[in-house]
Order: structure tokens, then sequence, then C-alpha cells
């Protein structure tokens, strides 16, 4: 019943010059069965129409199950139930514009509907043509647009002779790349039936002779395009006498090459006159349509848009395929394209789904490729391109932390991981130890794990960095304080131009010390007066072989940092309900926004005062020259002009 349903509406569709079948594929090795097409999707990337156009016998050529008597027309399929109509508008040269519309289909157990619209061009010379496909509303308002399309109304011819029916001249893709003019000849019953071999010679002059007349070929092909579309006709023509049944049609094309008349005898079985372009293609054949039902058409399919998607995450591909006979079976491929890097791959979430997702490990350019098949036909594909995007990896280093504290001489451990959402990426490590080293090598188990021994005293930042293998980086950085208790003594007292007064002695009372011994006492301005700040406990001591030092340590309330140079300091206080360390913004700093690192801290100028910084081992305290006393103990009590109290924390 449903054949005879098919049959009924194909006849009432030819009477209005519209054909409602479905869209016919190209040969197996091309996407579809035309020659020029255009697509329309709407904002969420679905299709909405599609149309093709069929120059000549394209069609047939690829097809043996539909007819010669239909050249040089469109193939429109139309989403139904989207209050969106196609309209194809084409003009062919020496013609009027000319033009068909159909309104929006009402879908019943398919979502879409499919047509053939008939140009009506049946003319002996191929003629340029433009033409673009639309969609408009109920109201006759137009809602988008493909650009204009090129391409040829090829030549045709229905009066043959006994030797063969229909010819057709048209311009077509190549399988060896580019396109070219093809000559589809479609041979009788006697053509291709068993005669003695001396007919082979007379019969090829009589089809040439007879199709050149009626389908005459262009000026514009060379002696050599013309001499080897008249031995590929001679090879069909020999073909059939061979006893080996070819196609239902003969189909000469320009591109092949004129190769040597032998070649073209001797291995007829084998490239069956379908002959390689180049030394390095050789021979191939590609076989013909295997036919079937007549009333069965090849299936419809559309890959979509392209689409773009970072590497490691999922990217809707809207695909759809449709068959007068039902959803046909799909199948999604891939191919990376060039500059894909090697172990690469790509997982869709059901291959089967004509609308699924992909995922690549990798970024680059990649062909994905949808295939139909009703079981019938010969598969039916198109393709669309997925480009994938690099991401960077992103690093977490969890040793060292900031203000870890190190003794020279030892490792200095560093641990970080990354992550990176290319897993077929590769990695380069890099740390930077700010004692003028660099390590780099290649991560390894998505790590940067690696240790350095600091050879002197410092207050050093570590940047780390990743770099995968297309140029993505991620970095973090951490300051390690690094002391040398061999170190001599750091000291001094003075005054700042903001109102800070300071004391301050410290040292490591052995080569085996941990934390250094002294005692430091900040006199810092506030709004309201002071605030004293005596220490309790230092925490280290840090002095560079440049004479810099910093020291770190706590009184009953606040945490403080003191850093000195020749005759320069700079003091930083917060309380320890922030942390041990000192927060973004500390309560009071002489230098404020500056690093805390000792090469870039910024210490002030003395207003009064002054530092002395030994960077040797010494025992005890120095002696200092007079008239400033003694040592640096009885220094700090020849300055009372700073009337510090260091008997505790005080707020004025």
């Amino acid at each position: 019943m449903r054949r005879a349903l098919l049959r009924l509406a194909t006849v009432l569709a030819l009477g209005l010059g519209l054909l409602a079948v479905p869209f016919g594929p190209g040969a197996p090795e091309e996407a579809q069965a035309a020659t020029s097409g255009g697509r329309i999707y709407n904002k969420d990337g679905d299709i909405v129409a599609l149309a093709s156009f069929n120059s000549g016998l394209h069609y047939f050529h690829h097809h043996e199950n539909s007819s010669p008597d239909t050249p040089n027309f469109f193939q429109v399929m139309d989403k139904c139930d989207d209050g969106e109509g196609p309209v194809v508008s084409w003009t062919i040269e020496g013609r009027a514009v000319d033009g068909w519309s159909q309104d929006d289909c009402t879908g019943g157990f398919l979502p879409f509907k499919l047509y053939v619209v008939k140009t009506g061009y049946e003319e002996q010379d191929m003629a340029a043509m433009q033409w673009h496909l639309a969609v408009k509303n109920a109201d006759g308002e137009q809602l988008g647009s493909t650009e204009v399309q090129r391409d040829w109304a090829g030549s045709y011819s229905s009066d043959g002779s006994d030797l063969y029916s229909h010819s057709s001249l048209y311009r077509e893709e190549y399988a060896g790349g580019g396109d070219t003019l093809t000559v589809t000849i479609v041979p009788s019953d006697k053509a291709t039936g068993v005669f003695p071999v001396e007919i082979v010679d007379a019969y090829t002059q009589q089809i040439w002779d007879h199709v050149t007349e009626r389908t005459p070929l262009p000026q514009t092909l060379t002696a050599d395009q013309v001499e080897s579309l008249y031995k590929q006709l001679w090879c069909h023509v020999k073909f059939n006498f061979e006893g080996i049944k070819g196609g239902h049609t003969w189909d000469l094309e320009a591109e092949r090459p004129n190769i040597d008349s032998d070649l073209v005898t001797e291995d007829i079985a084998f490239h069956g006159c379908n002959w390689g372009t180049t030394e390095d293609q050789g021979w191939f054949n590609r076989p013909p349509t295997d036919g079937g039902d007549p009333e069965d058409f090849a299936p419809v399919v559309d890959a979509g848009p392209d689409v773009s998607v970072d590497e490691g995450s999922a990217v809707t591909l809207k695909g759809t395929a449709a068959d007068d006979g039902g959803t046909p079976a799909t199948e999604w491929t891939y191919t990376p394209g060039d500059g894909v890097d090697e172990g690469a791959t790509c997982t869709f979430a059901d291959a089967t789904a004509p609308r699924t997702t992909i995922t690549c490990t990798d970024d680059g350019t990649y062909k994905v490729k949808l295939t139909a098949d009703d079981g019938v036909n010969s598969p039916v594909s198109d393709s669309a391109t997925v480009t994938v995007r690099n991401v960077a990896p992103t690093l977490d280093v969890t040793a060292p932390k900031d203000w870890d504290v190190h003794r020279v001489e030892t490792d200095v451990p560093v641990s970080a991981s990354f992550t990176d959402p290319g897993s077929n990426d590769t990695h380069t490590c890099k740390v930077t130890w700010d004692d003028g080293s660099t390590s780099a090598f290649p991560a390894k188990d998505d790590s940067c794990d690696t240790s350095h021994v600091y050879d002197h005293a410092g207050m050093d930042t570590i940047a780390v960095e990743v770099v995968d293998d297309d140029g993505g980086k991620d970095s973090a950085e951490r300051m390690v304080v690094v002391y040398d208790p061999r170190a001599g003594l750091a000291s001094g007292a003075g005054t700042l131009d903001d109102g800070l007064g300071f004391t301050a002695l410290a040292k490591y009372p052995s080569a085996d010390s941990t934390v250094p011994a002294g005692a430091v006492s900040l006199s810092v301005p506030t709004e309201t007066g002071r605030r004293t700040i005596v220490s309790t406990d230092l925490d280290w001591l840090v002095i560079t072989p440049d004479a810099k030092a910093a020291l770190k340590g706590r009184s009953a309330t606040h945490g403080f940092l003191g850093y000195l140079e020749s005759g320069r300091f700079r003091g930083v206080t917060w309380p320890l309900s922030q942390g041990d360390t000192p927060p973004a913004a500390p309560s009071y700093d002489s230098t404020p926004g500056a690093s805390w690192d000792l090469d870039e801290a910024q210490p002030k100028p003395l207003r009064t005062g002054l530092t002395v910084i030994d960077t040797g081992w010494i025992p005890g305290l120095p002696q200092l020259p007079a008239p400033l006393g003694d040592t640096v103990a009885n220094l700090l009590d020849t300055l009372p002009a700073l009337r510090l109290d260091l008997h505790g924390d005080t707020a004025a």
C-alpha cells in the first residue's frame, strides 16, 4: 500500500512540474549527487532548508534507479512545522529569472519533506547559471538566504540512436581533485550486448559522431582532452565486448590523462575505463551503482554547520538524515586535519545518532563525516569541520608555601601538579629560582616536581611555569626565606620621615642555630598617636652577601618585619589576629605596596640614625669606633631623641 501511495504522489507531483522525492547521493566517494548546494540554519544551528543543483545527467550518472528524462533539476529539503517555507530562484544564461517556492510543510512520520524542482533546461549547449535558496514565512517575508551559487546548466539530448538513448555534458567534482567536464552517455542494449570485435571501432565512431553533434564539445577543450574522451568511449564499448557488465552510463571525464592506447587495451579489465590522473594514483575502478527498487531513492544527509570547541570539551554536531523509507542508519567518523599532533583522538557520545557530541583530546582541525545508509542505495555522506582550540594547563603549586623558611645548603623542594583537558598534550616545566639559576625539564605524571639548593641567604621568589606543546602556559610564584646562621649581625637605630622610630639588633648565636637572638622595638605612628611594639620572639634573620638584611618576629600582639640596608629601613606591622605572615594590607608599612622580597623591598632613607650590617660570622657583638660607642647595644642607648619604650607594647 505504501509503495502504491508513493507512486501516486509521484504522478501527481510530476503533473505540477514538482516531484516529491528524496535527495540522491553522489558517487560513494562524494558527499551529495549535486554539482552545487546551499543550506540555511536557524540561530540554534539546526538546518531549516537545503537545496542542491544537479547539472545535466549528473544525478542519473550516480543513480541507476532514477530517470534520464529529468536533467538539470534542484533537490530541496524543508524542515516541517517551523513556519518557514523554501524558495529557490535561478537564472540561466540567455533566459529570464525563474523560481519556485513552497509553503511550510506539515510533518508526518518524518520531520522533513523532500522535493525535486525541474528547471526545464534541455538544450544542446551548456549554459552558465546562478541560483540561491531562501526561506520565507507565511506572510511571504524572507527570513534568510544563502549566498549566490554559480554552476552550469548541462547540455542534454534525448535524441539518441540505436546505440544510445541520451547524452549530456556538465561539470562536476573530480576524484583526482578540482572539477572536470563530464560527458554522460546512456548506452542501449545493442551497445552493451555481444558483438564481433571488429565492430568496436565502428560503434565507437558512430556514437562519438552522433553525441558530439547533438551535445557539442566546448571549444575550450585541448586536443589531448578530446583524444582522451574518445579513448574512454572506445574503452567502454570494448569493455562490454570483454564480457564484463559495466554501469548504466558511460561517463567520459576530460581530466583523465590521454594515456597510450596500448594501456587502454591491455589493462581494460583492471582499470575499467576509469584510469587515474597521476602516476601515484595509478589505476582505480569506481564500481557502478547497484541500482535497486526504482521507487527507493537514496537518503539525504546533512552534517550540520561547522563548529568550534575547546579541547577536552564536548560540542554538539547537529546532523540530520532522511529517507523515503524512514530514518536511515547513520554513522559518524572523523579524520584529523593537517597539523594535528600524532596520538590525538576524538570520541562521539553516540556515533550512530545524527545529533550527538564529539570530544577531542588535542587542538587542531578535524573533518567529521556523517554517513546515511538505507540498505538499498550506496551510502550517502556529508562532512563538517570541527575546530578544536587549545586550552592552557592549570598549575597548582603545593610546595613550597609563601614564607617557608629553609637553611642554606639544604634542599628546597618544589611540588607542582597541573591539569590539562588536552590529554594528548605534552608539557615542559621551568622553575626560576631567583638566584640566577633556572631548571627546565619535561613534566612527568602531570607534575613539575624538583628541588634546589641555595648557596647563600636571601628572600627568593620561585617562579614555576608549565607550557604545553601548543604554547599554552600557566605559572605561579612562591617566596621562600633562606637563612644562613653563619652570617654576621644586623643592627640599627633611627627614624624615618613618616615618624617611625626603630631599634634593631639580631644575629644567630651559633652556626647550628635555627632562630636568631636579639631584640627589636618599633614606635609606629598612628592616627591617634603612637603604638610601640617590642619583640618577644625573633623568627628568622636573612643577611645577604651584598649587605642587605631582613628579620621577622612578633610581640605579644603584633607581627613585624624589618628590612635594613645601609642608611635605609622599612618597618611593617600587623595584628597577629590576621595571621603569622603579613596580610596584603598591613596596619603599618613604611613602604606600602612594595614587594616582600628583600631584593625589591625598597626601604626608606633614614631621617636620623644609622644601620650596621656585618655579612661575616663574628662571635659576640662588634666593636664600633668612637664616638658611636663600644658596642651596638651601647649605640642603642645613645639615641635619647627616639624616646623608645623597651618594656612592652604600648599605644598612645
